[in-house]
């Protein structure tokens, strides 16, 4: 579980970063590292506008040539920990908006953290390098004459005069 300690923060702007472990934010160890968590907090007396930043070392693997290697991952989130009327009725409705009460001396962001660095993973991941390499289009022994014959003797029959067209004939 991660939390920040907010006893030290008075009205004003801050910054803080954390440097949480994979399991500290239910991350699994071999798939992320090196977590950094910078904050840039804006304190009033009962809420804190904190916009946080995530950095980590994914370990991904590449669409285009199946390697794996570890690649950078960065994802922002804004969220208000404030009084409990902001928060609305439904706990579930506004994830931005989270309750914080008078007497609270930490908040907790293990859920932010995770659930950030999760969706910073990028839908199409390609490896370092990986663009400038051919990919095999053909497998197999592959003769062209070979497959340009057999085009020609699969051609519908009432499509010759548009080739004959084509090519010049009359």
């Amino acid at each position: 579980m991660l939390t920040l300690d907010i006893t030290p923060f008075r009205s004003g702007v801050h910054e803080a970063t954390l440097a949480p472990d994979p399991d500290a934010v239910d991350l699994e160890p071999d798939a992320f590292r090196d977590i950094q968590v910078h904050m840039h907090l804006q304190c009033q007396r009962d809420r804190i506008l904190a916009t946080m930043t995530m950095t980590a070392q994914a370990h991904l693997t590449c669409d285009r040539t199946l390697r794996t290697f570890w690649g950078d991952v960065e994802g922002t989130y804004v969220v208000l920990f404030g009084p409990e009327h902001l928060v609305g009725a439904d706990d579930d409705a506004y994830d931005e908006v989270r309750p914080m009460h008078p007497t609270d001396t930490e908040v907790e962001i293990t859920d932010i953290v995770h659930d950030t660095l999760k969706l910073s993973i990028p839908q199409r991941v390609v490896a370092p390098g990986a663009e400038d390499e051919d990919i095999p289009m053909q497998f197999g022994e592959f003769d062209d004459d070979e497959v340009e014959a057999e085009v020609e003797d699969d051609i519908d029959p009432r499509w010759e005069k548009l080739k004959k067209l084509k090519n010049g004939d009359t």
